[in-house]
């Protein structure tokens, strides 16, 4: 009796595993996809916070940037960038990665264009010293003694964020064929306030770091005694207090070669090529 009881058990025991076999398999290899597809939205998410470092809202909306990150990041693109790469709401997605499709290869996994979501920002760095630091340095960059009058570009943080809706694949076993998976990955770049933008700027914020920079404003008034020293001694010509020289090498730590082309660094010959 016992043994007739017990007909058939082996055979649901079997269906039951090979369910969940299955199921374990077909996770596993879209776990691969998913992570396949995370690595491209951490690219993005990259590439949006490196975009903001070096455009504003106003030159390149953050409809722009995301349009351009479809288009350069989420298709397969061998054409060389162009200003007028992007993909809107409505196109079509371009060649993908086949990895990014389901097992069948007939659906992909990121349906449409407007499944990719891109928005960026520019903040303060976080933290209440930090806070307080910044604050004091945007005080001291509007003393002209600081910076020479020159307006320190905005510091703080750059933010790019992206969103990938991963569309849910009907054909796997339940639960895999309902996940509503949404991807989400953010990065964050650091601005330099104190970045300068030329040979000008450079020589304008380092200038009162220098021991003769705080009296800079008296080379207007001894003007005429060095003036009337140059009588005496010419080199009091080339006395200009706090001056700096930016990419300028002195004229004898300056190696001459035969072919003056390739001489491409200017020589200090005084105050003419040099910042004041």
């Amino acid at each position: 009796m016992k043994l007739r009881a017990q007909e058939g058990q082996a055979m649901v025991e079997a269906t039951v595993m090979f369910g969940v076999i299955v199921s374990l398999f077909l996770g596993t290899w879209y776990l691969g996809k998913f992570h396949d597809i995370q690595a491209t939205t951490i690219q993005a998410a990259r590439y949006a916070a490196w975009e903001r470092t070096v455009s504003t809202t106003a030159t390149m909306s953050n409809t722009t940037l995301q349009n351009q990150a479809r288009a350069r990041l989420f298709t397969w693109n061998t054409n060389a960038f162009k200003q007028s790469d992007g993909l809107r709401n409505g196109d079509s997605w371009t060649t993908q990665s086949a990895n990014w499709k389901d097992h069948s290869g007939a659906k992909r996994l990121i349906e449409k264009p407007d499944s990719v979501t891109i928005q960026t920002s520019i903040g303060p760095l976080a933290g209440k010293a930090t806070a307080a630091i910044t604050k004091g340095l945007g005080v001291l960059g509007k003393l002209d003694g600081i910076t020479g009058g020159e307006s320190l570009p905005a510091g703080g943080t750059a933010t790019g964020a992206v969103q990938v809706k991963l569309a849910n694949v009907s054909s796997l076993p339940a639960p895999l064929n309902k996940l509503d998976l949404t991807l989400r990955e953010s990065n964050s770049l650091v601005l330099d306030s104190w970045d300068a933008s030329g040979s000008r700027q450079a020589a304008l914020r380092t200038r009162p770091f220098t021991v003769a920079g705080p009296i800079t404003r008296l080379n207007g008034v001894i003007a005429p005694l060095t003036w009337a020293l140059s009588w005496i001694e010419p080199a009091f010509n080339d006395l200009h207090l706090g001056q700096v020289c930016s990419d300028v090498v002195p004229a004898d730590r300056f190696i001459r070669t035969r072919d003056t082309r390739s001489n491409n660094l200017p020589v200090y010959r005084g105050g003419g090529a040099c910042e004041r």
